[in-house]
């Protein structure tokens, strides 16, 4: 494949630098550019570059380095067809945009990861990570550095690096270990020192202080249809004796048909409706009978007590996605080792430990959650700063003793990431004007 691409490099004719007309582009480079496909980025090169080409002249080394590393691009679990260069030989400005489409793509693919596989899923909501293509290609060529460029585009995360070179001894399925590859690039490229970090593939927990992880804890996730999602958050604080609020789903599915069976259902679990009858709290004498699932009309809230799902202790994360950190009364579950069971929300193992950490950096805060706790009252206790939270979903991992490690599929996102990541060919039109030779 590589004397392919270099093909482009080697025969390029002598047609000089493209230069922008007062209005825009010159037709050659208007053409070249129409029939690219990456949301503008190589138009924004050009417009950097005022039309000029980029590849010719001193630059042509580079190119042929350029594409060596984007025909290497299987090392880093990227598919190197995306990045092949198919151009007119002959017409140097298609085959300069080729060139430049195809590096753009690969640079924004690699340090940021794809935007579209983002988007299969969409319970993901990590930051977006983007830093000004254009101008690091063009500083990198007016430097001469280009495939110094590309190689430090790559995540640094210790866990990438083991990922990558997994990939290379070929261990376990090379496909699971590039989706995982590729989640690890939506991630900002420095994790903050102190963040707690959950991966719902591994239903497991780690609080890291300073940059050391200080607590291991296990956890309950959500259901395969009720996933938890990736994402980031920031704990806000710490609420004590919380009451629930019923979800309009889990009220409309679940706790509906157990009040068309037993109308005391409300009053036997400490729950309430905050917009029933008046006088009835307990609705014993609404007609639960006739009310369809679709059009349940009540919010329902559960007492902090023994019967919360809740537990003691809840983390407060704001997020789109309304998940957050919380205890549990039901502790056995933690020895299952299928832990997906929950709708969504994390329980915490640890959870009061995890707590004093977050309050306080250390387990000092301990006894005063607990105090808390023995007072029987709700009470939210805020953090000092803000503390990230990273849910999070790896099938391949190195444990502490650096051995890769595998875990089901259990949300199928490794599966649909891995169907999306075979994408057509980054292309040129082939019927594009040739230059005049002369």
């Amino acid at each position: 494949m590589l004397w392919r691409l270099i093909t482009v490099v080697t025969l390029w004719l002598g047609c000089g630098f493209a230069v922008a007309q007062p209005n825009g582009f010159n037709p050659a480079m208007e053409a070249a550019l129409a029939s690219t496909d990456d949301d503008g980025l190589t138009r924004q090169f050009y417009h950097l570059r005022n039309g000029a080409l980029a590849w010719n002249g001193s630059a042509r080394d580079d190119a042929k380095r350029a594409i060596n590393v984007l025909s290497n691009a299987a090392g880093e679990g990227l598919d190197p067809e995306r990045y092949r260069v198919i151009a007119n030989t002959g017409n140097e400005v298609a085959d300069d945009v080729a060139i430049s489409t195809a590096v753009l793509t690969y640079m924004r693919d690699l340090a940021a990861g794809r935007p579209d596989l983002r988007m299969i899923d969409a319970d993901v909501g990590l930051p977006p990570r983007s830093l000004n293509w254009s101008a690091l290609l063009n500083g990198a060529l007016q430097q001469g550095r280009v495939a110094a460029m590309l190689a430090s585009l790559a995540p640094q995360h210790p866990e990438y690096v083991a990922l990558k070179a997994a990939l290379a001894r070929n261990t376990v399925p090379k496909d699971v270990i590039a989706a995982n590859m590729e989640r690890w690039r939506w991630l900002p490229n420095t994790l903050e020192p102190d963040r707690i970090v959950i991966n719902a593939a591994d239903a497991q927990l780690q609080l890291w202080l300073g940059g050391k992880m200080v607590l291991a804890s296990r956890v309950i996730v959500g259901r395969p249809r009720n996933r938890t999602p990736i994402l980031r958050a920031e704990g806000a604080g710490i609420t004590v004796n919380p009451s629930w609020t019923v979800p309009q789903s889990i009220a409309a599915k679940e706790i509906l048909p157990k009040l068309k069976a037993n109308r005391t259902y409300l009053a036997s679990q400490d729950m309430i409706l905050l917009d029933g009858p008046a006088g009835d709290p307990h609705g014993l004498h609404v007609n639960w009978r006739g009310i369809r699932a679709g059009t349940f009309p009540y919010r329902i809230r559960q007492y902090p007590g023994p019967r919360n799902p809740l537990g003691q202790i809840k983390i407060e994360l704001p997020n789109r996605f309304d998940v957050y950190l919380h205890d549990t009364p039901g502790k056995a579950a933690f020895a299952k080792t299928n832990r997906a069971l929950s709708h969504g929300c994390v329980r915490v193992e640890q959870i009061l430990p995890l707590a004093s950490y977050a309050l306080s950096g250390d387990l000092e805060t301990m006894e005063k959650i607990t105090q808390a706790i023995d007072a029987g009252e709700t009470q939210y206790l805020p953090l000092s700063r803000k503390l990230p939270v990273y849910f999070l979903y790896w099938t391949a991992f190195t444990g502490p003793d650096n051995v890769l490690q595998v875990r089901p599929d259990i949300y199928g996102r490794d599966q649909r990431l891995i169907a999306a990541m075979r994408p057509r060919s980054v292309r040129i039109a082939a019927n594009l004007p040739s230059c005049a030779k002369g």
